[in-house]
């Protein structure tokens, strides 16, 4: 890592520990603020910088703790122009992209609606805001077996609280392999497919390339569980909203027809989430962060639940 890099990481990991500080984040979690500032290869050099820069990161922490409270503050390179969002004193509104949230949105926009547009600027209709709706509800499988809602169930049953639970679980969340990193990956390979088949080349070849490779493309094959019983729900929700002919659904049968033909390997919930809304304009990071809305409820459900069932009395609050 070169010195400049190192060095605005490490200034993101005071800032991040200044403002859990300020917030009475537990130390632990909040040195887990700094670490994804960071983000070291292994758990060895976690470890390694933690202790390399202790005297400093304890100092940041103890320091907002003891101070007053004030609003976060970002590196210049990190103030965008436009603004995703802020408060508009002069308005009493809260500007969110080029809308105001009390004056544009509130009373016109279901939540789905407004949240979707947070995230990803686009305005859906209210047949497609629907069909998202409901794709969420056919997604929300909460199986504690599961990894994240299983990390999530051992901190909630131990006595551990929502906001803890839910740190360990979405800590999950950073694996390539599933959930919304998942559906992004596919949603990438997608595009790369519809713009290769532009440009003359066939599915079955494009396909053959990817095992030739040793590729691996998420959202095709489902390990240990087996087949995706959400996947004809969800092709079946696309077909009744109008959306089961886009581009890239169409695509994504295409190439499950290939990949079945060489591994038997069918797609996943993950792959069609990705082909549903890239056909809605969304791009991967956004079929990322929409997807993830329906896992905040799994998370969420989880977490209650097991609270509710705790194994061990919850420690006292930390009075701060």
């Amino acid at each position: 890592m070169d010195t400049d890099r190192a060095d605005h990481h490490l200034e993101d990991a005071l800032a991040n520990l200044h403002d859990a500080g300020m917030l009475r984040v537990p130390p632990y979690v909040a040195a887990v603020t700094a670490l994804a500032a960071v983000r070291p290869g292994s758990i060895g050099e976690a470890i390694d910088w933690l202790q390399q820069h202790r005297d400093v990161l304890e100092k940041a922490y103890a320091e907002a703790k003891a101070g007053p409270l004030r609003v976060s503050e970002l590196r210049p390179e990190m103030r965008y122009e436009p603004e995703l969002a802020g408060l508009d004193r002069s308005r009493n509104d809260h500007a969110l992209r080029e809308k105001y949230l009390f004056a544009d949105l509130v009373g016109r926009a279901s939540f789905f609606q407004a949240a979707v547009y947070a995230i990803t600027g686009i305005e859906l209709s209210p047949s497609d805001a629907e069909l998202l709706d409901q794709l969420g509800v056919a997604n929300i499988a909460a199986d504690q077996r599961a990894w994240p809602m299983a990390v999530t169930r051992r901190v909630a049953a131990n006595g551990g609280g929502l906001a803890h639970a839910l740190t360990a679980g979405y800590a999950m969340l950073t694996s390539p392999v599933i959930a919304g990193m998942a559906a992004a990956d596919c949603a990438r390979f997608l595009r790369e497919v519809r713009e290769r088949v532009s440009s003359g080349e066939r599915v079955p070849a494009i396909v053959d390339g990817v095992f030739a490779q040793h590729r691996r493309v998420m959202g095709f094959g489902r390990p240990v569980v087996g087949p995706d019983e959400r996947c004809p729900v969800m092709e079946a929700i696309a077909k009744k909203y109008g959306r089961d002919q886009g581009t890239h659904v169409t695509l994504l049968r295409e190439v499950e027809a290939e990949f079945v033909r060489h591994r038997g390997l069918k797609t996943t919930a993950a792959a069609w989430a990705a082909a549903i809304m890239s056909d809605l304009g969304f791009s991967p990071d956004g079929v990322n962060a929409v997807s993830t809305i329906y896992l905040n409820v799994c998370f969420l459900a989880q977490a209650t639940y097991s609270s509710e069932r705790a194994i061990v009395e919850r420690p006292p609050a930390d009075p701060g």
